[in-house]
């Protein structure tokens, strides 16, 4: 009888608390996804997703290189500007945020241990290895070899045909707009192997990308390669997989950080899950 009545109440205890647990996430999703969150949430995947595509139109169709740069005709000819790491981080941008969007209007954006809904897990895959990093990676290097030297990477030519504000939606905005969405979208992070692997990948095949371009046109995308000597210049390319993978990693740890309570009721009602099964 003593036996049974210990079990008994063990086994409330464990209902008590995997029902608290419940309340607890309950009460996250009514303030994540309804009301003034749900709103902002929106409006950042609205002005990002429309921000990032008209950036794509004008830099593709109204930005036209001046006659007196070299590589003019190399440009058109060989990648045109899906060469440049810079003009495929805004797509990717664009494609995210919209993926985003769409989740918001027909997915689902409740604090659960897996989405039922395969838009949120395409979206939060595609930010988690790819949309964060990378735009962390573009940001950051370009400002520092920018403010290095600025030749090597934004030559003062193209001032006059690349209005700052592009500049700055192509360079600046990536990360700063990514920053908002990890504060207004909740996510799990994929396994860590599953998002290094997607992380490298892409920034390995776009490695090969400045290799082919290099072969068939005799010009390294960015001048700065040019200066550099064969062994810095894969020095280089190495930091530039090696960063990314460190984007990668820090969004991690500060998605861990901003959802630090969610993740932790998540984990809590997976272990009671586990208990009772």
């Amino acid at each position: 009888m003593t036996k049974s009545k210990k079990k008994t109440r063990e086994s409330n205890s464990a209902k008590e608390a995997a029902q608290a647990t419940i309340d607890r996430l309950d009460t996250c999703n009514d303030a994540y996804t309804s009301g003034a969150f749900k709103y902002l949430r929106l409006l950042v995947h609205v002005l990002s997703a429309a921000q990032f595509s008209y950036g794509i139109y004008f830099h593709y169709f109204r930005v036209h290189w001046p006659k007196d740069l070299e590589e003019e005709e190399l440009k058109a000819r060989w990648g045109g500007k899906f060469k440049y790491l810079t003009f495929l981080d805004v797509i990717l941008q664009a494609i995210y945020h919209s993926l985003a969007l769409l989740n918001d209007l027909f997915g689902d954006n409740t604090v659960h241990v897996a989405s039922k809904s395969k838009l949120r897990s395409v979206r939060d895959y595609i930010f988690s290895a790819l949309a964060f990093p990378v735009a962390h990676n573009v940001c950051i290097s370009f400002w520092v070899i920018y403010i290095w030297d600025r030749e090597l990477i934004f030559p003062s030519a193209l001032d006059a045909i690349f209005p700052s504000w592009l500049n700055h939606v192509v360079h600046t905005n990536v990360a700063l707009l990514a920053v908002m969405d990890m504060f207004t979208c909740f996510r799990k992070y994929p396994s860590r192997l599953a998002g290094v692997t997607g992380n490298i990948s892409f920034i390995l095949l776009y490695i090969i990308w400045l290799h082919i371009v290099r072969y068939f046109s005799g010009e390294w995308v960015y001048p700065i390669l040019e200066v550099l000597p064969l062994a810095f210049r894969y020095l280089f390319l190495g930091l530039l997989v090696g960063f990314n993978l460190v984007c990668y990693l820090l969004g991690e740890f500060c998605n861990s950080i901003v959802w630090a309570q969610e993740l932790k009721l998540l984990q809590q009602q997976q272990q009671q899950k586990i208990k009772q099964g």
